[in-house]
């Protein structure tokens, strides 16, 4: 006698094991992002410090959604997770624990920005690498920071090769000039790669600089967050005051010594990450 699946059976165990794959993929994931900036931390405020935030988390609680820079690329989110801050400043460390759902890491694959974002404020603060270092989409319209990735200024530029100067994001988001080192990276949160850019810390907008010969660049983040981001050692604010304040006459302008960062993406085999 054969027996006959109907397709509602069909369909409910195909559901089931697509549950079990995705079961079995998912794995702890350790995302630290680390760069120099200036901010508090409590009633510990700091000047060009060494800034690490890490979070524990897991790759089954990734979501996407389209990028609003590239509708054809997704938003990769991951806001489940413990999250820590460490500062190292001048030989002196203090390290805080965020309060549940304060941060989150996120990554724009359509802008080219990643880094960590925080849901009342801003999805590029407290920090995001690689955002473009020149009003975008001009310098009227300049009315939000990261809107897009700063492959869009070195794409534009008659020297492309330029690209090669601005860290990983910049790269993977240049197709028309890629280094071919990097063009094999994962473009995700679930899985281990590295992200470098430079460093945007600014809850609203960067101010522009007085360069009279290029015009356009971002110089200083304009104010403090409106709130701090809550720990166990008090509130966290970042407010990048160095930016690109090289506001030299030179060749691209005043990002010459704008601080750089990284984010590592490290998918762990086991549970290490407890």
């Amino acid at each position: 006698m054969t027996m006959r699946i109907s397709p509602a059976a069909r369909a409910i165990g195909l559901a089931l094991v697509l549950c079990l794959v995705d079961a079995s993929q998912a794995a702890p994931v350790v995302y630290t992002l680390r760069t120099v900036s200036d901010g508090a931390l409590g009633r510990h405020v700091f000047y060009q410090a060494l800034v690490t935030i890490r979070m524990v988390a897991d790759t089954r609680t990734v979501v996407s959604e389209p990028s609003a820079a590239n509708p054809k690329r997704p938003v990769f989110k991951n806001a489940v997770g413990h999250a820590t801050v460490t500062i190292d400043d001048a030989g002196r460390t203090l390290t805080a624990s965020f309060d549940p759902g304060q941060i989150y890491v996120r990554y724009d694959t359509g802008a080219g920005v990643a880094g960590f974002g925080s849901a009342g404020i801003s999805p590029n603060y407290p920090v995001a690498l690689d955002c473009s270092n020149s009003g975008y989409p001009s310098d009227a319209a300049y009315t939000a920071d990261c809107l897009q990735g700063d492959a869009w200024n070195l794409t534009n530029l008659l020297d492309g090769s330029a690209v090669y100067e601005n860290g990983i994001l910049a790269q993977l988001n240049a197709p028309s000039n890629p280094s071919l080192d990097v063009t094999g990276l994962p473009q995700s949160l679930s899985a281990t790669t590295l992200l470098t850019g430079e460093t945007h810390a600014c809850a609203g907008t960067y101010t522009f600089a007085p360069d009279w010969w290029w015009g356009g660049d971002l110089w200083v983040c304009g104010g403090q967050a409106p709130e701090g981001l809550h720990t166990n050692r008090g509130d966290f604010f970042l407010q990048d005051q160095v930016g690109g304040s090289n506001n030299s006459w030179v060749y691209r302008g005043g990002w010459d010594l704008a601080n750089t960062g990284f984010l590592n993406v490290e998918v762990l085999p086991d549970r290490e990450a407890d």
